[in-house]
């Protein structure tokens, strides 16, 4: 019964009794099963001169933070030792999400986030706290995608003679 004790004239139907039409939005969206380096724009904000090397530290430590399985974490930025969410910044943090190994990163290294959090979200298409949550996700897809995003910056910055040799897997 609703909140203003309306009866409800039909029974609630599960997603599998709807019409296929009805679903049939999500047909034309692109999924990011396994990513590919996408080469990000040159308009893009993570290659502005002067902040990409701040760009390429934040996403260079934001995945060697969770480089290890075990301290990849998901549907929370941070986790402590027995996986009870956490502030990203707690000195009790120690598994963290794509974007929380990024907020964690930035915080650590006093730079700032946004071109890294853009520079990821290029690369997964999606909203990164929802790729990382996605179950189908694994550890090596989020690991693939920050290599994606380091790779693709250096290798715009290289392009427009400003790259700054960070990360390099050529």
């Amino acid at each position: 019964m609703p909140f203003d004790a309306t009866p409800i004239i039909d029974d609630a139907k599960s997603l599998g009794e709807l019409d296929g039409a009805v679903l049939g939005f999500l047909d034309g969206l692109a999924v990011c099963e396994s990513p590919n380096l996408r080469p990000i724009p040159p308009w893009h904000a993570s290659l502005h001169p002067e902040r990409m090397a701040g760009t390429l530290r934040v996403l260079v430590r934001a995945r060697e933070l969770i480089g290890d399985e075990q301290r990849w974490c998901r549907r929370t930025y941070a986790r402590g030792w027995r996986g009870i969410p956490v502030p990203v910044q707690s000195a009790a943090a120690h598994r963290f999400c794509a974007l929380g190994a990024i907020m964690r990163a930035g915080g650590e290294l006093s730079v700032p986030i946004d071109d890294a959090h853009s520079a990821l979200e290029w690369q997964t298409i999606r909203p990164v706290q929802d790729w990382n949550d996605d179950p189908a996700r694994t550890h090596r897809d989020v690991l693939a995608v920050f290599d994606a995003s380091i790779v693709a910056i250096e290798r715009s910055g290289a392009s427009r003679g400003s790259g700054s040799g960070v990360f390099s897997r050529r």
